[in-house]
Order: structure tokens, then sequence, then C-alpha cells
């Protein structure tokens, strides 16, 4: 509550690993926070990282926002998750009171590749085969080979559209059922300045726009 809107941030969250490990994130209000009481101050939210989960059809609301730590968290425990308040209610200019209502830690093996750029075709719809058909382009941006397993998991897609072509869905990695294919087998790499192309194909019967928020996951081990 008592919020304020972006591009600056007041408020952080900090998460703390046995080895040293640390990621903070900041909160930018109508970005990733907002306020609980619906009042005309900050009401926005991204809906990919921060998503609506309870409204009590009075006013107030609660917000679920997804951290998805680097690797180096992996092999440590979470020892600590700790919010920042760098804003001053009492000058008027940038109050920024925050508290968590819930927290859920997944010990997922699965985490959030970095160095993959991503493109993307248009949906093209074949007709003959009642499908929708698109490219991707995962791009090893890097200076190091990207070792496999490499997931390109599709989050959010809507309920009447269909990846016909998918390896599995998610069961450990938020959002849990997210559709994912295999990219990138276990055992071989991805050199710097290479790239894979995936094609994915949908089933609409629905007539439901096909959208969905990309992102590509490796693995220590295990599906993710």
């Amino acid at each position: 509550m008592w919020g304020w809107a972006g591009p600056d941030a007041y408020l952080y969250i900090t998460f703390t690993g046995s080895g040293g490990a640390t990621e903070t994130v900041p909160l930018v209000g109508d970005v990733r926070v907002r306020d609980y009481n619906n009042d005309g101050n900050t009401n926005t939210i991204n809906n990919t990282s921060t998503v609506q989960v309870w409204d009590n059809g009075l006013g107030q609301r609660l917000d679920r926002q997804e951290f998805l730590l680097p690797a180096a968290f992996s092999t440590q425990i979470l020892t600590s998750v700790t919010i920042t308040d760098t804003g001053n209610e009492g000058s008027g200019t940038n109050g920024s009171r925050a508290v968590l209502a819930a927290l859920t830690v997944s010990t997922c093996h699965a985490y959030v590749a970095e160095g993959i750029a991503l493109s993307s075709s248009a949906i093209v719809y074949d007709p003959t085969l009642k499908i929708y058909a698109q490219e991707i382009t995962l791009e090893n941006t890097g200076t190091a080979a990207v070792a496999g397993p490499l997931f390109f998991i599709l989050e959010d897609v809507p309920s009447g559209v269909a990846l016909l072509n998918k390896s599995g869905a998610t069961a450990c990695f938020a959002p849990l059922g997210s559709r994912y294919i295999l990219a990138l087998p276990e055992g071989s790499s991805l050199a710097p300045n290479t790239s894979v192309v995936l094609g994915l194909y949908f089933s609409d019967p629905s007539g439901t726009a096909i959208s969905y928020t990309p992102l590509t996951a490796g693995s220590l081990g295990g599906l993710p």
C-alpha cells in the first residue's frame, strides 16, 4: 500500500542463499507491484511475472509474484527473503509499505537460461491440416556454449488452444502445467552465435487468439 508509480523503484526484494548467492529484484510501481486497495493510485501490473490471484469484490486484491532465481541457488539453501522499503511515507513523495501474504518455494532443478535470444515468425494457418504453425529461433548470444537439456516453455496459453507437438507439461517449474518443447537434448550443446529452430503446431478449434509467454529454461537434471 502507499505505492508510487515507476520508473523509479522504492521497493526491493532480496533472496539470499547459504553459499552467498544473492538476487535483488526492484518492485516498480504499476509494473511488478500495486496497491492492495483499488483507490486510484497504483493499479497496474504486468500480468506476466505479477498476476492477480484474489479479489474480494470490494476493491481489495492480492497479486502473486513469480521470482525465478539464478542457477547459483540450485546448490544452496535459501536462507532469507528480505523486503527493503526505501520510501518515506512522511514526506508524501514516495511511500511504499509492503508485506508478503504468503511464500511458496520450489526446488525445481530447472532454471531460466541466460544468454538465449528469442525470435519468432508470424503464426500461420494451414487450411489443409487445420493447424496453426509458427517458427521459433533460439540463439546463443553468450560467449560460452549452452549445455543441454534446454527447454522452450510456453506459459499462459489460452485454455482453448492446444500445442500439438509438446514434449510435456511442467511439473515443478511454475506456472505448473505449462507446455514445453525439448529444444536441445541432454548431452548436446549450443555453441556461441549459433541457433536452433523449433516448429510450434497449434490446434485452435475454439478460435481463441493464440498467445503465450515464452521462456527458455535449462536443467541440472530432470524435467522442468
